[in-house]
């Protein structure tokens, strides 16, 4: 029982640093090129990306 705990503990904590990463990588984008403006499809498609990552891990897990 405690096995299957801490695979979902780890699974729910690698989504989170990988959100976290993606967050601080685009900030990070966003300070350095202040000028230039991001189209809102690749914020969409990094969005969408991202959604389907976090169901493959969950699917992984079980």
């Amino acid at each position: 029982p405690s096995t299957s705990e801490t695979a979902i503990a780890i699974t729910f904590l690698v989504i989170n640093l990988s959100t976290l990463l993606r967050q601080v990588f685009w900030a990070f984008l966003c300070l350095k090129w202040k000028n230039r403006t991001f189209s809102g499809s690749m914020i969409t498609i990094s969005y969408n990306l991202e959604i389907n990552q976090q169901l493959k891990l969950m699917l992984l897990a079980k």
